[in-house]
């Protein structure tokens, strides 16, 4: 089969160098004073070419955005019409000085009624020496997609970076004294805990390595977003941080037995759930979305596939004390999932429900936030060591990356006829 050609996306060539274009709606053509954007990529290899299109692309898109943006905060909305209006009279100097005019009106008026930053907020957004932060979220939600991340994630990312947005609108309030500000400030008045400082401060350097990607903030400013000594956390364990982070730990053998026995007795489903998993060492998820097709009755095996990693994707011997389990789910699926009654979140995930009915089940049999489903994983994994497992099959068998150059690189892991006689080393009374 042939091979597509390459085909340039907002690209003219004019005179053996390519210039980088893009249509402005008609909607917007009035504040923007133009039906274009038209600028020079400065090379004649299509390639490269492209590749400076699309920051090019990204930074108009952002604008166009700006020109339609709907905001709650007057003066700002204020600021944007007065450029809207500034660019729009580029070709009536005299209309030009009248709204320069009102611009330095309002900003004086700001200055003595509000805060000195407030104001000159007013002024740079009003000169367009400043964006707003928010007309720049739709093109980066689409770079994190591009990039691969869920859109939980992006959803998540999306409501921590609101909690910037109300107190720092634009960009030229991005500085390492502000930012610092802002988010000991927030970290109060909300009282946040350690865990969710750092997840915002997180989603804040994104966004931020983003605007510097597409030419907003300069590439060697060292990034503003940091998490405050008194919220910094730590996993070592003589660490004197009070936020020091306490791992996830393995339910014991008796601990995961007694489980398993509540979840039969008031949730059928459940209980077949936490068996698969305690005799496989799956998370929560594959097995929640593992299709019947996937599995071989008559090889004994469960093939993971679209893991969170690479080395995710693998085939699991089934356990012989779960294999009429699942032979029965496989026979009475009415859909293509082995677990066919659930049903999936608006992140496509089909874990969520249920993996909530089980954080319900430990709370109520006493077990506190080190132990999640997770822990069912780690139980599996330690009933391998404990029986001498060598870690490479058991790396093979729960999906881990192996960190060793031989192994790790070079070899082409463990058969299955190992990872089989490895795996009916577990055992436990259910």
């Amino acid at each position: 089969m042939s091979k597509k050609p390459f085909r340039p996306q907002n690209l003219e060539l004019r005179y053996k160098t390519y210039f980088a274009v893009l249509t402005v709606p008609k909607d917007v053509q009035y504040i923007l004073g133009k039906k274009r954007f038209f600028k020079t990529t400065g090379t004649g290899d299509i390639k490269v070419a492209q590749a400076k299109a699309e920051l090019f692309v990204i930074k108009w898109k952002s604008e166009i955005a700006n020109a339609r943006l709907k905001v709650d905060d007057p003066d700002i909305k204020s600021a944007l019409e007065l450029n809207q209006m500034l660019k729009a009279s580029k070709i009536n100097s005299t209309n030009r000085a009248e709204i320069l005019d009102v611009i330095d009106e309002e900003t004086d008026r700001l200055r003595d009624e509000t805060l000195e930053i407030m104001s000159e907020t007013f002024n740079q957004i009003a000169l367009g020496k400043s964006k707003v932060l928010k007309s720049f979220v739709p093109e980066w939600e689409k770079n994190q997609r591009t990039n691969n991340l869920q859109e939980k994630t992006i959803s998540q990312m999306k409501s921590d970076l609101n909690h910037l947005f109300d107190f720092l609108p634009s960009t030229n309030l991005i500085t390492n004294e502000y930012c610092d500000l802002w988010i000991k400030n927030v970290a109060q008045s909300e009282s946040l805990s350690s865990a969710s400082v750092g997840r915002i401060i997180s989603a804040c350097r994104n966004f931020y390595k983003f605007l510097q990607e597409i030419g907003i903030f300069p590439e060697q400013i060292e990034n503003p977003f940091k998490v405050p000594i008194a919220f910094r956390r730590s996993k070592k364990p003589k660490a004197k941080s009070k936020n020091k982070i306490q791992s996830w730990i393995a339910f014991s053998k008796i601990d995961l037995e007694s489980i398993y026995k509540a979840a039969l007795e008031n949730d059928d489903e459940l209980s077949k759930l936490i068996k698969i998993c305690s005799y496989t060492g799956a998370r929560i998820e594959e097995i929640c979305s593992l299709k019947v097709d996937h599995i071989d009755l008559n090889n004994k095996t469960i093939t993971i596939v679209d893991a969170k990693t690479n080395a995710g994707n693998r085939v699991i011997p089934i356990h012989p004390k779960i294999k009429s389990l699942i032979t029965k789910m496989v026979n009475e699926s009415s859909n293509k999932f082995l677990f066919d009654s659930l049903s999936e979140n608006k992140y496509r995930d089909r874990s969520n429900a249920i993996g909530k009915r089980f954080g319900r089940l430990k709370k109520k049999l006493g077990f506190g936030k080190q132990h999640v489903f997770h822990s069912i994983r780690k139980t599996f994994t330690t009933e391998l060591e404990r029986n001498d497992v060598p870690e490479s099959v058991t790396a093979d068998i729960v999906g881990h990356e192996k960190q060793t150059m031989t192994y790790g690189l070079y070899s082409s892991g463990s058969s299955l006829e190992q990872k089989r006689k490895a795996i009916i080393k577990v055992k436990f009374s259910f």
